[in-house]
């Protein structure tokens, strides 16, 4: 007699826009309507779902799916069920690869149910040409659209979700572009001050201070919903911090003498969705589609002298700390000053410093202080620490281990107990969810239970599930960090060793030693500078004097 398998079950829902274009009836919720019946009809028992809603099957960095990954890996499933196959993929390459080698492999059972596809059976023949048809299906349609948008490009007509700065989209045609007044006079101003002489950091300083609103302040004075997280409650001065790269972007724009331009940038491929910067020579350009704001003159006259200026090549050295350092008040990369000079031996020094990103670009100690550091001093300081902790690794490991894994069970034990207790809790309500929702199947089933108040306990729960879900998944993963925290520290040991003879840094080692360098504003303590810097390493952290 065969032996029945009890199976947990992933239901797996994916839904993109080229789902949508095809008409075809999919949505999430039919989806796992139709699954978790099917399951609960054969008596399995569904332990999640895994949704990705408006991702393409062409590529699989999916979150959703990856979770499902993690927990076949962990042993939590033994079966995946899809509406087809073409919702697990798009490519035939990987789909196949899934369903021919790592479910198997994992010993998980997948169906695709209106496929009739069932890896338990052996007349699953027809699978790889059904993948091969899907991949062709979506390449087909990636064609049709690119060919479709070729055709409104050639006709000049704008694509985008906002209008560019200066432009608004015109009511009865929503592809062409007319002036908007407000914001086109401040495009207007832009070039006015570049006739002048102004250089782009001068521009954006005046249009600080003239109180002109950027190009996103600006949407969101049109529409409050435009960028909303940025300037809910944010400070006056938000509104008006202009960047010295958008103005570059505006005085560099076409799109301001009436050109419109496309394939400024191209997808990889149909099956990746990253996007290719073309060169200029490679854009496609349609002349005269809408109302210029800037005279063309004036437009290429600007253009080819910022182009000028840019075009100097700088041959500062490297910035070993690029990334590293940040500022301990805006959280941002700190900027490395060009070489010195020194006006009294007539020649470039090597005094250079570090400067809050922030500060620099918008000048101005409301946004933020300059945080200013030696950057020979801080390479000196950074070495000194890399020595000191490289001789103790060589000396006494054992003991440098004792005194990191001290240093992390302070904040560590203060943890794992709460994380244990949550995480038990969360898992014990997620199993029992589980279990109502098949004793509400079987109690609508007999009879016992009426429709309307099956489908309003089963939501109920269903949405606890799917909250509880994500919440234990990430209760897990913090455990999992907390436990191998005694691993890292053994890995750091290992790597900061290898560095007691070092003597100069290089961005390689920097990157390969160090997760972040914090620069504090140097204050002055009894008429001293003083400035605080710390130092958090890969692995362990930071390390208490």
């Amino acid at each position: 007699m065969e032996q029945q398998t009890f199976y947990n079950a992933a239901i797996y829902c994916r839904l993109s826009k080229d789902d949508i274009n095809l008409n075809e009836s999919s949505s999430i919720q039919t989806q796992k309507a139709m699954l978790t019946k099917y399951v609960q009809d054969n008596g399995w028992r569904v332990v999640s779902y895994y949704v990705d809603d408006g991702i393409s099957g062409t590529t699989f960095e999916r979150d959703g799916f990856k979770r499902m990954l993690e927990d076949i890996e962990d042993g939590k499933i033994n079966m995946v069920i899809t509406k087809d196959l073409s919702r697990l993929g798009r490519d035939y390459l990987k789909t196949g690869y899934y369903t021919e080698c790592y479910f198997p492999e994992n010993d998980v059972r997948y169906i695709a149910l209106n496929d009739g596809i069932d890896t338990i059976n052996s007349d699953n023949d027809i699978a790889p040409f059904k993948n091969v048809l899907n991949e062709m299906i979506a390449k087909d349609l990636s064609k049709k659209i690119k060919s479709a948008f070729r055709v409104k490009f050639a006709n000049g007509e704008y694509h985008g979700t906002f209008a560019p700065f200066g432009y608004a989209k015109d009511p009865e045609n929503k592809g062409r572009l007319i002036i908007d007044p407000e914001s086109a006079q401040a495009v207007r101003l832009v070039y006015d001050l570049a006739r002048q002489g102004y250089g782009a950091m001068r521009i954006r300083t005046t249009l600080t201070e003239m109180k002109v609103l950027t190009p996103s302040a600006y949407l969101h004075k049109v529409n409050p919903k435009n960028y909303a997280k940025l300037y809910d409650n944010a400070a006056e001065h938000v509104f008006y911090s202009w960047s010295t790269g958008q103005v570059e972007r505006i005085l560099d724009n076409e799109i301001y003498i009436g050109n419109m331009i496309h394939h400024k940038e191209i997808q990889v491929s149909f099956k990746d969705r990253r996007r290719q910067r073309q060169p200029r020579e490679k854009w496609h350009r349609v002349k005269g589609t809408h109302e210029p704001i800037i005279e063309p003159e004036l437009w290429y006259m600007l253009r080819e002298r910022f182009q000028h200026r840019g075009g100097v090549t700088r041959k500062y050295p490297k910035n070993v700390f690029a990334r590293i350092a940040r500022c301990a008040d805006c959280g941002r990369s700190m900027w490395l000053t060009p070489c010195q000079y020194d006006s009294h031996l007539q020649k470039m020094t090597e005094r250079r410093y570090l400067h809050c990103s922030t500060n620099r670009t918008y000048r101005s100690k409301h946004m933020c202080a300059t945080h200013t550091i030696n950057y020979s001093k801080l390479c000196e300081l950074v070495l000194n620490d890399v020595h000191q902790y490289a001789a103790l690794a060589l000396e006494n490991p054992d003991n440098l281990l004792t005194d990191l894994s001290d240093m992390e069970n302070k904040q560590r034990q203060k943890n794992l107990k709460r994380l244990k207790d949550e995480h038990k809790s969360s898992s014990d309500r997620l199993c029992e969810l589980s279990s109502l929702l098949q004793k509400l199947f079987e109690e609508n089933a007999t009879g016992r239970m009426s429709d309307a108040n099956y489908e309003m306990l089963f939501r109920k729960y269903q949405d606890e599930q799917e909250s509880l879900a994500p919440l234990v998944e990430e209760l897990s993963d913090r455990l999992k960090v907390l436990d191998e925290a005694k691993d890292n520290s053994r890995k750091w040991i290992d790597l900061i060793a290898k560095y007691r003879d070092l003597k100069e840094l290089d961005a390689e080692i920097v990157n390969e030693l160090i997760e972040k360098i914090v620069i504090h504003q140097a204050e002055k303590i009894e008429g001293k500078r003083t400035q605080k810097v710390e130092i958090f390493y890969r692995f362990v952290g930071q390390i208490p004097a």
